[in-house]
């Protein structure tokens, strides 16, 4: 989300690659070795300088293996498009906001022979504050640690971006022929997110011992009551990969908004506590520049 010229730059390497299935080169041609099974497809793409996911590896290595490589790459590419749209949409609401708090402690510093330190110190222990807080939540993340789901307003932006690689890698796995335990199993390892993967194993249990993937999913309390409302339905009616493609973009936009929002929201606090502390800044440099002069 945070590279969104990376993510342009996959996409596009993801449609060439499509593209050069599709039009019958072999895969020598491309530069890949056949001797790799079913990692020629990532090892083609990581030659080309992308960077892969689990879950993307996960995708090209089912869509190889299924003979559907191309519509494996084309997903991808279609994925990584969405994400560059999301991250450019965040950088365009954070990136003036960002301006004027880098600017803040720089005023501060710069006026501080005239207002003292002790507001540009303010300013820096509050820095260093959040600055604590953004490498602590980065570390949770990193983890998939469960205390982020009891956190109010972040569980909400969890609950459907952490359900994507489950989603993801059972769908590609699934629609290369694996049985629904296997892909369930190997679907769950892709998960992150603790709390999720926690209930998603107990699913896993009931699915080896018998039980269709809707009941096990119910009973285990696993995925958004609508992820499951829809896999239920294309289970029943025997169309369980075509719910799970229709799940996946549902979460991915339902995700896209909601982050949207959120940045948009961390903007304008930005912004405000930029301006509050520019006005402080310029207040207390006035004040203190009034009253040297009264001083003389």
């Amino acid at each position: 989300m945070l590279s969104p010229r990376a993510d342009e730059n996959a996409a596009l390497v993801f449609d060439d690659l499509a593209s050069a299935l599709d039009a019958g080169l072999p895969i020598e041609a491309l530069g890949a070795d056949p001797g790799r099974g079913d990692d020629v497809l990532t090892h083609l793409v990581e030659r080309r300088g992308v960077k892969l996911g689990p879950t993307e590896s996960i995708v090209l290595q089912s869509g190889w293996r299924s003979g559907r490589g191309s519509d494996a790459l084309r997903s991808r590419a279609e994925h990584r498009r969405r994400r560059a749209v999301f991250g450019h949409a965040l950088w365009q609401g954070l990136r003036y906001p960002l301006l004027l708090l880098v600017m803040l402690p720089l005023a501060a510093v710069a006026t501080s022979y005239v207002i003292g330190p002790q507001v540009a110190i303010a300013i820096g222990c509050v820095y260093a504050v959040l600055a604590l807080f953004v490498l602590w939540l980065a570390y949770k993340l990193g983890r998939g640690d469960a205390v982020l789901d009891r956190i109010p307003f972040l569980a909400p932006l969890l609950a459907d971006v952490r359900e994507m690689p489950y989603l993801e890698t059972l769908h590609a796995l699934y629609g290369a022929g694996v049985s629904i335990v296997e892909a369930h199993e190997r679907a769950v390892a892709a998960v992150r997110m603790q709390g999720l993967k926690q209930r998603l194993q107990i699913a896993q249990n009931k699915l080896r011992a018998g039980q269709p993937l809707r009941e096990a999913l119910a009973e285990a309390a696993a995925l958004e009551p609508e992820t499951r409302s829809l896999l239920a339905t294309g289970e029943q009616a025997g169309q369980l990969e075509d719910a799970l493609l229709r799940a996946i973009g549902r979460r991915q936009d339902v995700a896209a908004r909601k982050l949207t929002q959120a940045a948009r929201r961390v903007g304008q606090v930005a912004y405000v506590l930029a301006v509050v502390g520019i006005v402080v800044v310029v207040f207390r440099f006035y004040s203190s520049y009034y009253a040297l002069l009264s001083g003389r």
